[in-house]
């Protein structure tokens, strides 16, 4: 009879589209941006649209943010078999689930937006957008990588009309009924992100640029799908510009954006081939989102500071997998480095913070004092949560440049927090050395962020430097019998610290230093705590 029953059910549920065994898996839906370039026709008004088709059928997305629809929307729809909305010639939305509500802002050229209603009642708010941009930096011989602000001032237009466009959002979806509804924004961007031109990532882009678009988003809350689940930043894996003109520049220019409490990127990829011939100049952004439950507070994170001495041990040998084993083991969650070398001559013209992020799965961050044998030395750190910022903290020079890195992060829970990384100066003049604090004291103060300071700080407790940093911070205290952490071979001083602000409610349930004397000349020293925020679950910022 069982088996009967099992049939049966099998026969309705098929019938109803949704097979038993698809019930007990996480609620998952696949989104995707594409910019299908001139409808899809520019191989053949038959051809080019089938082979769009195609491409979407064989991804399985659910919702599609379209660009460059011209004309061809219904027949990709109708052909697929979803709900087509579109809104003037260039941007559309084609979804497997109803349509239930238009959320238009701004102009219809530049952005479609709709309500959609997934099976079992569950709604989110999505948006095509396309973005203009004001000068040509894309073909050959068009950019100045040399004049980062030149750039900047290319892509302005996309940032001022994503502003506009943001704000007209926000106010579309101020009504209480559109509380907490999980908002995707994607499209064509016609801009890079901040994210990637990076100081970490100057030997792939040759310049460090502030771009001033995925700004717009990001600091509104908004996640990058793609980066958030591919923290190796890899220019030539990640570029969706383009397929077609391989000799041109080649960027990440296409994004989907979310916000939501209770739905996570778990998958994001690119799709740029096709059995025949790719139909568009741009390639198609696909992520997967995966239900989650809605963090109520932050679980404990682990935290960590290490002067890696740029990979060189104690028997001399520069060994970054090594370093990185070190790592592993620690299994933090934050980790500030300091002494890293980014492709200098001595350690093999390695990035090391790029390679130390990739074989751990983290975000990377950089930040040079100086540059050294054909490359920079500096601060690095990596992160196991998506980078929100990078800040380069200026300080006093002293016997050699000195700089702080500032990394902004967003906990799980959507909360910000701030990582200072120091290395002070290092002679027992501390004149420079003190400076070199007041001048981070004086940058953290002024935060209205929960903040952690780490690093090298070069002096010891009960100095002026330790006891001005240690007003308005708690030290993460290391176990009295065990807290030397320099030299690491037969450590007789403690020098590497782990600073909380006091403005925060934090939990300090574990400090140790690590017992590591053959990777660095310190040992690395980790700390195990919980910052416990207001309850921000209830209202999402708009």
């Amino acid at each position: 009879m069982s088996k009967i029953l099992t049939t049966v059910a099998t026969i309705v549920f098929g019938l109803l589209g949704t097979h038993p065994a698809a019930l007990a898996q996480p609620a998952e839906f696949r989104a995707m941006t594409w910019n299908i370039w001139h409808g899809g026709k520019e191989d053949g008004e038959d051809i080019g649209v089938k082979r769009v088709v195609d491409i979407i059928r064989n991804s399985n997305a659910d919702i599609i943010a379209m660009q460059e629809t011209y004309g061809s929307g219904e027949r990709i729809a109708k052909a697929l078999g979803f709900h087509f909305h579109p809104r003037g010639t260039n941007v559309s939305i084609l979804s497997r689930y109803p349509i239930i509500e238009d959320i238009s802002v701004e102009g219809e050229f530049n952005c479609v937006g709709a309500v959609i209603e997934m099976p079992g009642g569950k709604q989110f708010a999505s948006y095509s957008i396309w973005l203009p941009y004001a000068a040509e930096i894309w073909e050959i011989d068009t950019r100045k990588t040399e004049d980062p602000l030149s750039m900047v001032e290319a892509c302005q237009t996309s940032a001022e009309e994503l502003k506009r466009i943001l704000a007209a959002v926000n106010k579309r979806l101020s009504d209480p009924k559109y509380l907490n509804i999980p908002v995707l924004i994607a499209g064509d961007f016609n801009s890079m992100s901040h994210l990637d031109y990076s100081e970490v990532n100057l030997d792939q882009f040759k310049a460090i640029v502030d771009w001033p678009t995925s700004h717009v988003l990001v600091d509104a809350g908004f996640r990058d799908s793609y980066r958030e689940v591919n923290p190796f930043v890899d220019r030539a894996a990640d570029r969706t510009w383009s397929p077609r003109f391989p000799d041109q520049e080649q960027d990440r220019i296409d994004f989907i954006y979310y916000k939501s409490m209770n739905w996570q990127a778990i998958d994001s990829k690119k799709i740029d081939q096709h059995a025949e011939k790719f139909p568009s100049d741009h390639a198609l952004l696909l992520t997967t989102f995966r239900e989650s439950k809605p963090a109520q507070s932050q679980a404990p994170f682990r935290i960590a500071t290490y002067n890696i001495k740029h990979g060189r041990g104690m028997d001399d040998v520069v060994d970054l997998k090594r370093t990185a084993d070190v790592l592993k083991k620690l299994n933090p969650d934050f980790v500030a480095l300091q002494e890293v070398d980014n492709r200098v001559e001595r350690s093999g013209v390695v990035n090391e913070p790029a390679e130390l992020g990739k074989q751990l799965g983290m975000h990377a961050a950089f930040s040079s004092f100086m540059d050294l044998q054909g490359g920079q030395y500096g601060l690095a750190f990596l992160s196991r949560y998506p980078i929100r910022d990078v800040r380069r903290i200026q300080l006093v020079e002293g016997n050699e440049p000195r700089v702080a890195l500032g990394v902004e992060v967003r906990l799980p829970d959507g909360s910000p927090l701030l990582f200072v990384n120091v290395h002070f100066d290092w002679v027992r003049d501390d004149s420079f050395r003190f400076k070199q604090a007041t001048g981070v004291d004086k940058f953290l103060d002024a935060l209205e962020i929960p903040h952690v300071l780490l690093g090298d700080f070069n002096d010891l407790m009960g100095s002026r430097t330790l006891d001005l940093l240690s007003e308005e911070r708690i030290e993460a205290n290391k176990p009295p019998q065990d807290h030397f952490t320099f030299p690491s071979v037969a450590p007789d001083r403690e020098i590497d610290f782990i600073f909380v602000d006091k403005k925060s409610d934090w939990s300090i349930f574990k400090t140790q230093v690590v017992d590591e004397p053959l990777a660095s000349d310190h040992r690395p020293v980790f700390v195990d705590l919980q910052l416990r925020t207001p309850n921000i679950t209830q209202k999402m910022e708009r």
